[in-house]
């Protein structure tokens, strides 16, 4: 064999090893769809017409377990939360929500991604997240499709004529049922001491009650409460919010319904949102605020999401309220306290491309010993008929 030729296969060698790299860096660096287990995809129960499996109960039971708890304690929390997203696709199957399959799963995926890269950096470290938040991939992708579904119903309700088109109509319509707030909020804190925090609530009430201080001059830190604490709704706008029934939480607009313009509540306890996205018990102090035409105009466009949102939120409220979780046989049998772990799901396309790529590498390196051996056979019997021959010459 000439060199020229063997240097080809070399080159073919190369590029190939190359293209199982780049194979092998491509599976570790997009988020897979990693395939569930079969104990993960097992039927515990159902929600309607809906299938509840194994993944979303192990989720929600790890979740929700606290020491000391007992066993139907647990599955009264299971029982209050597992209903929720299939409501939504419950609602949304209802509904007619449209959404062509390939966009949905491109959605996913990008949904997934986005998670990967703002929140994990890595695959790696997503996959790491799943494992330390006791979900599967395949149970954060149901999520992903639910909240993508969700988000349709707006469209889908103004196409089926269910919301106020007119604009003058929902100018009117906001100035009847809409309110407009603003508040001091204290959270509890995890470290926090709470005795503390529940005496600068009451301090900061009594000041409002006697005029010696406002809800804007408690909010930007003008007015120094007994133990310095501060505003910790960072995100609440300079003019308030404005809201309807169904977009806040229940407590807080009950409190807030029952306000006249200008008039303060009592201090009210309940879950508040940080800035971090974490819910936590926190104090607060109301007041309503005037509803204008220059504020609707100026917020419309926030105002009409939140109107759209809260008739979404009441249709899906009604379709809870007509749903259970039935667990089957299997989930009744199981101990709920100590359910057995699952994975977050095994790579599929990883496994494949290894496989090939093992595959692959073995036959050339095949190819190789079988081309030097060739090489090497030629090579002799090129020097055995060189012998041959000038023993011939030599005779003559």
């Amino acid at each position: 064999m000439k060199v020229k030729n063997f240097n080809k296969i070399s080159k073919v060698f190369c590029v190939l090893m190359a293209l199982i790299l780049c194979l092998l860096t491509f599976s570790g660096c997009k988020s897979a769809e990693l395939k569930p287990s079969k104990l993960a995809r097992t039927e515990v129960g159902k929600v309607g017409e809906e299938t509840v499996y194994y993944e979303e109960l192990y989720y929600l039971a790890s979740v929700y377990k606290t020491e000391g708890m007992t066993a139907d304690e647990l599955w009264t929390l299971i029982n209050q939360n597992i209903i929720t997203n299939h409501a939504i696709n419950t609602l949304c199957r209802e509904l007619g929500v449209q959404y062509d399959e390939k966009q949905l799963d491109d959605d996913i995926q990008a949904y997934v991604d986005n998670i990967v890269n703002t929140e994990c950096i890595s695959v790696s470290a997503y996959r790491e997240k799943l494992k330390e938040n006791y979900m599967t991939d395949h149970y954060m992708r149901f999520i992903a499709k639910t909240d993508l579904l969700y988000e349709k119903i707006p469209e889908t309700l103004a196409l089926k004529n269910e919301v106020i088109s007119d604009k003058a109509e929902f100018t009117n319509y906001v100035k009847e049922n809409f309110i407009r707030t603003w508040h001091f909020m204290i959270a509890n804190n995890k470290n926090d001491d709470l005795a503390k925090n529940a005496q600068d609530i009451q301090a900061a009430y009594d000041a409002l009650s006697e005029g010696k201080t406002t809800i804007y001059k408690l909010t930007s830190g003008k007015y120094a409460l007994p133990n310095g604490s501060q505003n910790e709704d960072v995100m609440m706008p300079a003019d308030g919010y404005a809201f309807t029934k169904g977009n806040m939480d229940a407590t807080y607009e009950a409190t807030a319904f029952a306000l006249e313009v200008d008039e303060y509540s009592r201090v009210i306890k309940t879950k508040g949102e940080l800035a971090s996205g974490e819910y936590v018990d926190c104090y607060y102090i109301i007041q309503r605020l005037s509803l204008d035409d220059e504020y609707i105009n100026e917020n419309y466009n926030d105002l009409y999401d939140d109107y759209v949102s809260a008739i979404a939120a009441q249709k899906l409220s009604e379709v809870k309220g007509r749903l259970l979780f039935e667990a089957n046989e299997f989930a009744n049998g199981l101990d709920i306290l100590n359910l057995e772990p699952i994975g977050v799901g095994t790579d599929v396309r990883a496994i494949i491309i290894i496989c090939v790529s093992v595959i692959a590498a073995a036959g050339i390196v095949v190819a190789i010993v079988f081309i030097v051996r060739h090489v090497r056979k030629n090579r002799r019997t090129r020097r055995k008929n060189a012998k041959l021959n000038a023993g011939k010459r030599k005779k003559k």
